[in-house]
């Protein structure tokens, strides 16, 4: 997007919001909210134009090209044993390319995750934690689905009775 503004004509190009999971079950959805507010948005995936790949460390400045802000789902999980180093070194070239928001999709009681969370809030920028749970597309777009459909769900909760959190609600989230 660009804006024009006189007497003398400066040219500004707003700076661009990176949705890493961008096609996936939260990503797409906060891709949707942002272009519903006319912003400019990058679903980063690895399909995606820049490719984007956790993997690859290669494939991540091309994404974060002016980029302001970025939501980060994390592949495969971020209770997994790499993914606070892969987070640190994100956020690390993300803050230092100009990034001044981060917004990190997490676990609800994941203590594994707590090292990547502390790295976000460590990151110098404004940041946005959420622990999500369970989610409830999980029952009409996922793994669930066959499970509900043959009338039992067994879950690894004990007796704690576990939230689902809509995934929409989650693209709504502001701060």
């Amino acid at each position: 997007m660009f804006r024009l503004t006189g007497p003398h004509l400066t040219v500004r190009m707003e700076k661009t919001t990176v949705v890493l999971g961008g096609t996936g079950k939260t990503g797409r959805r906060v891709v949707d909210r942002l272009l519903d507010q006319n912003r400019p948005v990058r679903a980063a995936s690895r399909t995606g134009t820049p490719p984007f790949d956790w993997a690859d460390q290669r494939t991540w400045p091309a994404l974060l090209e002016n980029a302001a802000a970025a939501y980060i789902a994390y592949y495969p999980d971020l209770g997994s044993p790499e993914a606070t180093a892969t987070i640190a070194a994100f956020t690390e070239l993300a803050v230092s390319g100009g990034v001044r928001r981060l917004v990190l999709l997490s676990g609800r009681g994941e203590e594994n995750v707590l090292p990547s969370e502390q790295v976000v809030r460590e990151s110098g920028v404004e940041w946005t934690i959420i622990r999500s749970s369970w989610l409830a597309q999980n029952f009409s777009e996922d793994f669930l689905l066959e499970p509900v459909a043959h009338g039992e769900v067994v879950l690894p909760t004990g007796q704690i009775r576990e939230p689902f959190v809509d995934a929409d609600d989650i693209a709504d989230i502001r701060r």
